[in-house]
């Protein structure tokens, strides 16, 4: 047995395993860290990406900035737009306005260029800036935070003469102008919310657009002053200059036809009711392709004329004035909800939002879907309605009037409402279609009575006139203070938790984990 196992070999002793030294491995590793450090850089920097994590997502720009931005007006330019924001970092709205500004110039894939500039801080710059557009846009560009939209192309990019050509395209927007602010309990002056994005946005479309777009203000039927402080009129006005759109006065029983360079009619609080010639002329330009009115009535005056041009384009104002009563008490102050509108968007970001519509305020007969108005192309939808306790008074002049149902109206009563004459559905037809915006009072108009809701409501609704609706839908945003109530003892323990408790829990958790390292 023992001769036969010797023919077996012994195995070979096992051979030591080659390691690397320990110097190699070192160096291997550390460039194996690099490598990864420098991949990881790369995929960030290529591949970047911000997210809003404010609560309300208050630097995130609405859908309809977002069309914008991706319209052919600006992807199809070659040179990008330029934006200059001079915002000194002391200034309270910088952490507020650059990052809703960079947004601009990130969705845009190089199509906005952004320079931000603290003409505190970079005063060379500043003042070649000054140089470049003092002349063009303002005598003292930095007495306040500023924006400044270049959109010029061509030979005209860089010119400092102050032509047409060159200044068409040049916007000059105040940081102040962004800023929305209230009167509080204590007579003090506070800021309550930014127009930040809906003012960037509207500059940046009139400065591509360039020449600014005209209106016609129907002055001659008014007793309404256009250049007095505080009018409606100039409610109206400064609204429109913010798109890009003037307001010009026209006297239309002087002329026997509305301007072609008329984007639209403006009609405010008439006093005087039109004649039959000037009837002619509203029905022409009515049907001329593309046309747009606005009518604010006064519900104090019955033009005759006007009335029946306005029923037979499906809305008819009524001769009441909306009320309610609660607790014994006559209400005038109308609460109204902006509606669906049937899909048509003139509401945007409005709809289902109701405000309350101080001053006189009728109603509207709309009559939506009537047989004589679908044979002629003509839809009329309601837009604004009140809340349905409210009803139309026809004998609104006695002393505690009261609910009739054979003479008044009863609510929900429409009080706005937006009529469309053509075929709106197709789409060799849509852009030729005739768009008409009619509101029962023009009260709300006035300063002291205007709203956030009702201004956004006149730059919606001008917006879908003119064929903008990619600007629909953005306004302001409100600022969201909470007020933390502390008294002496929580403000001692809050100290105690930051300057004792949290540095000594670091020093232990440090002391833990050399500890264990040195075990």
């Amino acid at each position: 047995m023992a001769d036969k196992d010797s023919h077996f070999d012994m195995a070979p002793p096992p051979q030591p395993v080659k390691k690397l030294g320990l110097g190699v491995r070192a160096v291997l590793q550390i460039v194996f860290a690099i490598l990864s450090l420098v991949f990881i850089y790369y995929l960030a920097f290529t591949y970047q990406t911000r997210k809003d994590l404010s609560e309300r997502s208050d630097f995130t720009v609405s859908e309809a900035t977002e069309n914008l931005l991706r319209s052919s007006g600006v992807m199809d330019r070659e040179e990008p737009i330029k934006i200059i924001a001079a915002l000194r970092k002391s200034s309270p709205h910088y952490s507020r306005l650059r990052p809703v500004v960079e947004e601009y110039e990130r969705l845009s894939k190089g199509k906005v260029k952004l320079e931000y500039l603290d003409p505190i801080r970079d005063k060379d710059r500043a003042f070649e800036i000054q140089n470049n557009y003092g002349d063009l846009l303002a005598d003292k560009l930095f007495e306040d935070d500023i924006f400044i939209i270049d959109a010029r192309k061509g030979a005209s990019a860089n010119s400092v003469e102050a032509t047409e050509d060159v200044t068409s395209h040049l916007r000059y927007l105040p940081a102040s102008s962004m800023v929305i602010s209230r009167t509080d309990i204590n007579n003090q002056r506070r800021i309550v919310g930014y127009q930040d994005e809906d003012l960037l946005s509207s500059m940046l479309q009139s400065a591509i657009e360039g020449k600014p777009r005209i209106m016609y203000l129907v002055e001659d039927k008014s007793d309404l002053e256009v250049t007095a402080a505080g009018s409606p009129l100039q409610v109206i006005r400064e609204a429109l200059q913010k798109q890009n759109v003037y307001l010009l006065p026209l006297k239309i029983s002087q002329v026997d036809r509305i301007p072609e360079n008329a984007e639209g009619l403006v009609i405010v609080a008439p006093e005087y009711d039109f004649e039959p010639k000037e009837i002619e002329v509203l029905e022409s330009y009515w049907k001329r392709p593309s046309s747009a009115i606005i009518a604010y009535l006064n519900p104090t005056t019955r033009p005759v004329n006007l009335r029946a041009f306005l029923r037979k384009n499906g809305v008819t104002p009524r001769d009441d004035r909306i009320i309610r009563t609660r607790h014994g008490r006559t209400e005038n102050q109308v609460l109204a909800t902006f509606t669906v509108g049937a899909g048509l968007g003139v509401n945007g970001s409005l709809e289902m939002k109701s405000v309350p519509f101080e001053g006189r305020v009728g109603s509207l007969e709309v009559r939506e879907g009537a047989e004589d108005l679908v044979a002629n192309r003509i839809q009329a939808y309601s837009l604004i309605e009140t809340a349905p306790d409210f009803w139309g008074e026809t004998d609104y002049k006695k002393a505690n009037p009261k609910y009739d149902d054979d003479s008044d109206y009863s609510g929900p009563l429409s009080i706005g409402a937006a009529v469309i004459r053509g075929n709106a559905n197709s789409d060799n037809t849509a852009p030729n279609i005739s768009k008409m915006i009619v509101l029962s009072t023009s009260d709300f108009l006035d300063p002291a009575r205007l709203g956030n809701e009702q201004l956004d409501f006149v730059k919606n609704s001008t917006y879908w006139l003119l064929g903008r609706e990619e600007l629909m839908g953005i306004g302001p945003r409100s600022l969201q203070r909470r007020k933390l109530n502390l008294i002496k003892d929580d403000i001692k323990f809050l100290s105690n938790i930051v300057l004792f408790f949290i540095p000594v829990g670091l020093f232990l958790v440090a002391m833990f984990v050399w500890n264990i390292r040195r075990a």
